[in-house]
Parts: C-alpha cells; sequence; structure tokens
C-alpha cells in the first residue's frame, strides 16, 4: 500500500470515528430526553409533583341572579328535631368510606340515615345539602351541623334530604359540640328566594270526599 493510499485510509477511519461519536451523543442526548420525560410523567400521573397544566378552579363572584336561585328556609323556622330528619348521604369524593363515617356521625344526633353510596358525579365544596320544599326544615337544620354546606331546591314531594359530600368536607362534629340551638330560628342566607311550603289540606280534601 503507498503512502497516499494509507492517509486516505486514515482519514476515512477518522471520520467513521467522528460520525460513530456524533450518532452516540445524538442517541445519548434523545434517550436521557425521553427517560426524563417518562420519569416526570409518572411523577405527575402519581400525584408526586403538581401538573404544570393543571389550574385551580375557580368559581366568578355570585351575581344577585345566582344568589336568588338559593331557597330560604321557611320563614322564622326552628331547627327540625333530629329524630324527624331522613337524609341520604353520597361521597362525591375519592375518599373511601367517608359516606359511611358521616352517615354515622349524622345518625349519632338521631338524624334517620335512609341509604349510603357513591354519588354520580364530583363536587368542590363542603357539602350540599338537597331538598325539595318540605324537606328546606330538614336540610337547613343539617346544614348547621356542617360548616360552609349550601342548601339546594330540587323537585322532591317528601322531606328527605341529599347530604353530597365534597372535596372540602372533613367530619361532623361530635354530638357534645352540637352548633344547633333547638330555640334559634333557622338563619336564611344572604339574598335567598323564599320558597312556598305545599300543604296537605289538598289531600286531606280528597280523602274526606272518599
Amino acid at each position: 500500500m503507498t503512502t497516499d493510499q494509507a492517509e486516505a485510509e486514515r482519514r476515512r477511519a477518522a471520520r467513521r470515528r467522528r460520525l460513530q461519536q456524533r450518532q452516540t451523543l445524538i442517541f445519548g442526548i434523545l434517550i436521557t430526553a425521553l427517560l426524563a420525560v417518562l420519569l416526570l410523567s409518572a411523577a405527575v400521573w402519581g400525584r408526586v409533583i403538581p401538573s404544570p397544566f393543571a389550574r385551580p378552579f375557580s368559581s366568578p363572584e355570585p351575581t344577585d341572579a345566582a344568589s336568588a336561585s338559593v331557597p330560604c328556609p321557611p320563614a322564622d323556622a326552628l331547627p327540625a328535631p333530629f329524630g324527624e330528619i331522613t337524609a341520604n348521604v353520597y361521597n362525591a369524593t375519592d375518599q373511601s368510606g367517608l359516606a359511611a363515617r358521616t352517615a354515622g356521625g349524622l345518625a349519632q344526633y338521631g338524624v334517620v340515615i335512609s341509604q349510603e353510596a357513591n354519588y354520580g358525579g364530583s363536587f368542590d365544596g363542603v357539602a350540599n345539602i338537597v331538598s325539595g320544599p318540605r324537606g328546606l326544615q330538614a336540610a337547613y337544620t343539617v346544614a348547621q351541623l356542617i360548616s360552609g354546606a349550601t342548601v339546594t331546591l330540587d323537585g322532591r314531594e317528601d322531606a328527605t334530604i341529599d347530604v353530597v359530600l365534597g372535596g372540602s368536607f372533613s367530619e361532623v362534629p361530635p354530638p357534645e359540640s352540637n352548633p344547633v340551638d333547638p330555640e334559634q330560628p333557622l338563619p336564611p342566607p344572604p339574598g335567598c328566594t323564599p320558597v312556598t311550603i305545599p300543604t296537605d289540606d289538598a289531600v286531606d280534601e280528597v280523602a274526606a270526599e272518599g
């Protein structure tokens, strides 16, 4: 082999080494970046670190129209006797056993628990107590046990209430720290809407005529 051929072969070998080194460096960077992304994704998925895309839920300030949708308790009504309240307790969080624990806490006051189950949705507040017009006295009575609870009206005809537990709920206070004053009328929330409570007069009249 001549000197020129040897020099050319040496140069080709040097280029191959540089090319291999460059490829190794590029693949090493790509693999490292991929592993970093996978580790970051696993940490976000496991809630070890917060997601960079998550934004805290924020609600607009309530307007007059929104405030008007809140039902008032019956005028001058005193808290309902706990033994006359029937409640369904629903867990709208991912905390296992929350409905059962809360139902047990309400039962200590004498509240009759109809059922306890998971809720078919989520709720970020403390608790939403749902009732029909006949159950507003009971709903606002239980709301006094759960600081921060809201009351919502639906069209049910009986006095049974639903207690929907949200992500901010803590616990029902023990009976020895009962915050309900049986002699103090239920306070209406600001801007609430009075609700006509149905009477059973029409039903009694029909029964009498029959």
